[in-house]
Order: structure tokens, then sequence, then C-alpha cells
């Protein structure tokens, strides 16, 4: 008769950690930390896109001013009337309307800024998946690493301008009903979002209004060509 040992199964199941109270701070930090940098994240995505956008205006604002008052130009070679009695000092006015238009532009530089805010948001964005990964990691966490991601964080921060109010709206306006009391009434922030959205939209969307002044200089120009 065959006799059989019974053999214990050893438990081969990995028994987590216990988080202690203190990793357990560490991560709730960096939670927060990894909420604050995915939001700067987005609105200064946005706000690299609207400068983008203002850039884009701008240069096809000046360069329809230029060519318009350049064409119109060449037309009073032929009829020196052809925009009233005084169209020599229009010609003037508009031309250092056009210097002025382009000196701004350059002063704001608005492809720099986009392009400094494109490689700043992809910082942040890259910074909060690393905060992603490590959080998500079951080993206990160091105080000194989350301070040192803190740090980093507003380090990046300082590399470029701020994001603008309607750039953050664009995304959170919902996170504030939470955040700030002020919000709590979905009306007021609807109205908040909507007005600052519409201020950075009409301020985008400004140069194209002045092509309304080369059409109006190729009018006459057009019509004097057709006479």
């Amino acid at each position: 008769m065959l006799l059989y040992k019974s053999r214990r199964r050893r438990n081969t199941t990995l028994r987590k950690p216990a988080i202690s109270s203190e990793d357990s701070k560490l991560r709730e930090q960096l939670k927060r930390i990894e909420d604050r940098t995915y939001k700067t994240y987005r609105a200064r995505q946005s706000a690299s896109t609207r400068l983008s956008q203002r850039a884009r205006a701008w240069n096809w604002a000046v360069v329809s001013l230029s060519t318009a008052t350049t064409v119109a130009a060449i037309g009073m070679l032929t009829k020196p009337d052809m925009y009233g009695p005084n169209s020599g000092t229009l010609m003037v006015c508009l031309s250092v309307l056009v210097l002025v238009a382009t000196l701004s532009t350059t002063n704001m530089d608005y492809p720099g800024r986009s392009r400094d805010m494109f490689l700043n948001y992809r910082k942040i964005q890259r910074l909060s998946v690393e905060i992603e990964e490590t959080r998500n990691n079951e080993g206990p966490l160091k105080s000194e690493w989350v301070k040192e991601i803190s740090n980093r964080y507003q380090v990046i921060l300082d590399e470029t301008e701020n994001h603008t109010e309607g750039d953050y709206l664009r995304h959170f306006s919902e996170s504030l009903k939470k955040t700030d009391p002020y919000f709590s009434d979905s009306k007021s922030l609807h109205w908040k979002r909507r007005r600052k959205t519409s201020i950075d939209t009409a301020i985008t969307l400004l140069p194209y209004g002045t092509l309304v002044l080369p059409i109006s200089l190729l009018g006459p120009l057009v019509a004097s060509l057709l006479e």
C-alpha cells in the first residue's frame, strides 16, 4: 500500500505592500500635481493655437495692405486723381499705416510666442505622463521625488508667458463649479466663459477687418482699367 504524503500548496500570490499613511499623503499630493500639470498643458495648448492663428491673421493683413497700396500707387501714375483730389496724401497715410502694422506685428512676435508656448506645453505634457506612470506604480513614493516633481513643474511654468483665462475656460469651465464657489451657478460660469472666449476670438479676427481697405483701394483701380 502506497502512502502519499500530503503537501501543502504554497501560496504563490504576491501580497501588495501595505500603503502607509505617509505614502498615501504623497500619492494624494502627486495626484493634485498631476491634475494641475494636465490642466496647464491643455490651457497652454489652446494658447499656442490662439497665438498661431493671430500670427497668420496679421501676416495676411500686412501682405494684403502692402500689395494693395503698391498696386494703387502704380495706378495713380496714369490717373493721379483716382482716389479724389487728395490721392497723394491718402497714399502717404496708407503707407504709414502699413509701416505701423508691420512694426507692430514684428513687435508682438506671434510666431515666436506660439513656438515657445508649443515647446512649453510639450514639456508639461511629458511631465504629466511621468507623474501618471509613477503614481500608478505600486512601489513606495519618496517625498524628495515628489518635491522635485513640484519644483520641475514650477520651473517649466516660468519658461514662457502664461495662458489667458479664456484659454483655460475653453477646456475646464466645468471643473470650476467644484473648485470655485463663485461659479457654483452655471449661468455665471457660462457668461464668464462666453465673455472671455469672445474677447480672445475678437482680437484674433481683428486683422481680417483690415481687408476692407485693400478691397476699397482696388475697386477704383479696376474701374479705371475698364474705362
